[in-house]
């Protein structure tokens, strides 16, 4: 177990400028995410902290130790590769406890700490197999074993369950979230995507164009994105962004919405919470942020939430709710209804706004208006 702090942290591969300026610290046990899209640095972020890359410019600390110039086999961290990395040519057993026998630990206590990793992935009954006879999860298992046996200060586990189907990556994420639990550990774990990140961290980091664009818990990072970056990038489906104007009605802040209506464009005034955001703004651009669970079926609706009237143009069942895409401020934009109050395409829908929950940006800067 350990802290880890990464200080002002930059990397250029000759002029490309990788990674800008990266500041991030854990605390002991913690496990954080980095989240982006290919491209964003994250991995090159993580074998820097394994020491499988230089840093260009700042400090990484392991438990306040300085490791730049430590060689990654004494940093005493362990990674877990999305390809498993297991020789072909051992067993389970073998690929397992290769990285002890190369630190001389005796037969016995090695065959111990084997046994008992395999026990904690239920993959005991594997080891006098060869990978080349084992399924994707279970070399994915065997490759986390192979990490677990050596007790590092800190996992890195970069984009682990990409080669994964659908199916055996819920069953590996659930693995992981118990393993962590168990074991609280130090865990640094990459992905581009959000469904993984946002169930496995404690926080999350994300990252566009080697910057950092936002860190905070799942929860942060849902209701209070510092960006449409990060509102757009988090979250499924993504969230409807709107381009709308200031106005005050009656006393009240909040912006004008058109709305789709039997054919014709009508205009809507949604009054906001927190109407200092919308001080001096009156008669002006924003950019609002609506999720499409944040737009319901006017019947689930609260008394204070406003009422629109659309037209649906087309439905999207996914099971146990129905996308129904409407359009508002003149481009498409999703709600989400029970399949049991779905109209059919080309009839109306009342709908209720929750306005709670809405995210106001600056449509200049793209950025939270607080």
């Amino acid at each position: 177990m350990a802290t880890l702090s990464i200080e002002q942290v930059s990397k250029a591969f000759g002029d490309t400028q990788v990674l800008k300026d990266i500041s991030l610290s854990m605390e002991d046990g913690e496990f954080l995410v980095l989240l982006g899209s290919s491209g964003c640095g994250k991995s090159t972020l993580l074998n820097m902290i394994a020491g499988l890359e230089h840093v260009t410019s700042g400090l990484i600390r392991i438990d306040g130790e300085v490791v730049n110039d430590i060689h990654p086999k004494n940093r005493d961290t362990a990674m877990v590769f999305q390809s498993y990395a297991l020789y072909p040519n051992m067993t389970v057993e073998k690929n397992i406890g290769f990285g002890l026998e190369m630190r001389g630990v005796g037969k016995a206590e090695r065959k111990a700490a084997v046994r008992e990793v395999a026990e904690m992935l239920q993959i005991e009954h594997l080891l006098d197999r060869k990978p080349s006879q084992l399924s994707g999860g279970q070399r994915q298992r065997v490759a986390m074993g192979r990490a677990l046996v050596r007790r590092p200060r800190i996992f890195l586990f970069d984009e682990p369950l990409s080669n994964l189907d659908a199916k055996l990556r819920v069953e590996m994420r659930t693995e992981i979230k118990k393993l962590h639990q168990s074991l609280k550990a130090t865990m640094v774990y990459v992905t581009h995507d959000q469904i993984e990140a946002m169930t496995l961290a404690d926080r999350i980091a994300i990252l566009k164009d080697g910057r950092i664009q936002q860190v905070g818990t799942p929860a942060q990072i849902y209701n209070q994105p510092a960006n449409m970056y990060v509102a757009g990038f988090v979250g499924a489906p993504a969230m409807n962004f709107l381009s709308v104007e200031v106005a005050e009605q009656a006393g009240d802040l909040g912006v004008v919405l058109p709305v789709k209506c039997v054919g014709e464009t009508v205009k809507h005034f949604i009054p906001l919470p927190n109407p200092e955001r919308l001080q001096g703004r009156i008669g002006q651009p924003v950019v609002i942020g609506i999720r499409p669970e944040m737009i319901l079926h006017a019947s689930w609706a609260a008394a204070t939430q406003p009422i629109i009237s659309c037209d649906v143009e087309l439905l999207e069942p996914t099971g146990a709710d129905t996308l129904c895409v409407i359009e508002l401020a003149g481009q498409a934009a999703k709600a989400r209804v029970s399949p049991m109050l779905a109209p059919q395409p080309g009839e109306m829908i009342e709908l209720a706004v929750d306005t709670s929950r809405i995210c106001l940006f600056d449509p200049d800067t793209r950025d939270l208006i607080a």
